[in-house]
């Protein structure tokens, strides 16, 4: 059989395999990270969209929200007891995963790459995440999110390959979307308004051509965001003084070396939280808690719980129903940390490659290698979720916003990386030493059986709290 027939096969049984797991922890799952659900209440008693101050998740773009009031409107719902109404939105949820993960497919597929092996199992990485799995059945805005911010990407590279306004225009609209979906989708608009001035910028002979599409961009985008009523900016500027609000206090920011303790586990220094990776206390305890009353060294570094919550659906041990209690599950989750090591590595080996080429393209103006790299799309993208993460953590301070569900939205980027990173591993070592690589598909491999049974044992966990309810 063909190496490319037999990929997409495997793509496409991986593609089955994790809807069937979102699809039965949705039928399971009635709770949350964060309750959404209560300003979906808010919309359909008031009809009409709720302040920061009417509730804890009121601050927030209203386009979930709307879409799930709206649909249970249509559904005849409205009046539904909450567990209908928190699995309509699970349900939606559950669609918007698992576009997601077409499109991902889609993109994956046709990246052009030496090693066609390497595709499923870049794929797979991503569509038996345990972490990407949770939020798909989950009801909150983060799927809607990861959903138009992977539509953009994927539009943008498309659009870098063969210019059209049709492209150029869906790109906008999902941006829109995602951007009244949760506010982080702004990150990605940058990344791509700073890869449409970097085309610009290459192409010397149709430069005012591509500034035309490069100039407007950011100045429609933000006017879409300014005048869509989902987002409330205006109102909220009005009302509290800034067009993008929180639900938390900003404590003072952290010193550089001198430790502050926070109210909660956090940012305690800026050289302990950014210049830290504390893995073998995640391995001591490897879930977001504390221990009596002690609080693990690994809860104050950002980079340590980026990696723990990216890999891991019991990591965070919320919501309620969803915690871990003694150390039931622990193996599991040691095994994935040690192993998720590996891939880690080849991301960063991957990010490594595709910022130098980037680099070397601004250098000497290669339009191949531009193409190549849309432009520095991912770069740009991969950048400016890093440093939104990292700013949030410090502005914030608080171990609730040190969670890499805030930087999914980059998604394709990441996948792009793990592209690179296998490909020039298999380079590496695919003459000499190809026992290597060998070794790599074996733990890769066994870090997937541990991803699925960490989605397995959070439904079978969940389902035995709703037989004895």
């Amino acid at each position: 059989m063909p190496v490319k027939r037999k990929n997409n096969l495997l793509l496409l049984a991986l593609f089955v395999l994790s809807c069937g797991l979102r699809l039965s922890l949705v039928f399971v799952n009635r709770e949350a990270n964060d309750d959404h659900m209560e300003v979906v209440d808010r919309i359909l008693a008031i009809h009409a969209l709720p302040q920061k101050s009417d509730c804890w998740e009121c601050f927030q773009p209203k386009l979930f929200h709307v879409t799930v009031a709206l649909t249970l409107q249509e559904l005849g719902l409205a009046g539904a007891n909450q567990d209908i109404q928190t699995l309509v939105a699970e349900l939606l949820n559950f669609i918007a995963g698992v576009i997601t993960l077409g499109i991902l497919g889609m993109f994956i597929r046709g990246f052009p790459v030496r090693e066609e092996r390497i595709k499923p199992v870049v794929f797979a990485l991503a569509a038996l995440n345990p972490q990407l799995i949770g939020i798909s059945a989950q009801a909150t805005n983060d799927a809607f999110a990861i959903l138009f911010s992977t539509l953009a990407l994927y539009g943008s590279y498309k659009f870098f390959q063969k210019p059209k306004i049709s492209t150029f225009l869906l790109i906008i609209l999902y941006l829109s979307l995602g951007i009244s979906a949760k506010t982080n989708s702004w990150v990605t608009a940058f990344a791509i308004f700073l890869s449409l001035l970097t085309w610009a910028w290459m192409l010397r002979g149709k430069r005012n051509k591509a500034l035309a599409y490069a100039l407007p961009f950011l100045f429609v985008v933000a006017g879409l965001s300014l005048l869509n009523p989902l987002n409330q900016y205006a109102a909220n500027y009005k009302n509290y003084g800034s067009p993008v609000l929180m639900n938390l206090d900003r404590p003072p920011l952290p010193h550089f070396f001198e430790i502050t303790y926070p109210r909660r586990p956090g940012i305690i220094s800026i050289q302990d939280g950014i210049f830290t990776f504390k893995f073998f206390s995640l391995l001591r305890n490897p879930l977001d808690r504390d221990i009596n009353n002690n609080i693990p060294t690994h809860r104050t570094s950002l980079w340590t719980q980026l990696y723990a919550s990216a890999n891991s659906a019991h990591f965070e041990n919320f919501p309620p129903t969803w915690a871990t209690i003694g150390q039931e599950g622990f193996w599991i989750s040691r095994g994935i940390f040690i192993l998720a090591l590996l891939p880690t590595l080849i991301f960063l080996i991957g990010a490594a490659v595709e910022l130098w080429q980037v680099l070397i393209n601004f250098v000497k103006r290669n339009a191949t290698i531009a193409q190549a790299t849309g432009y520095g799309l991912s770069a740009f993208v991969f950048i400016g979720y890093t440093l939104f993460v990292a700013l949030y953590a410090l502005v914030y301070g608080d171990f609730s916003v040190m969670k890499a569900i805030f930087i999914f939205p980059a998604l394709m980027a990441f996948s792009l990386f793990l592209i690179r990173g296998g490909d020039r591993i298999y380079q590496i070592f695919s003459r000499r030493g190809r026992w290597v690589t060998y070794v790599i598909a074996a733990c890769i491999s066994a870090l997937l059986i541990l991803y699925v049974l960490d989605v397995v044992t959070l439904i079978r966990h969940l389902a035995l709290l709703r037989a004895s309810a």
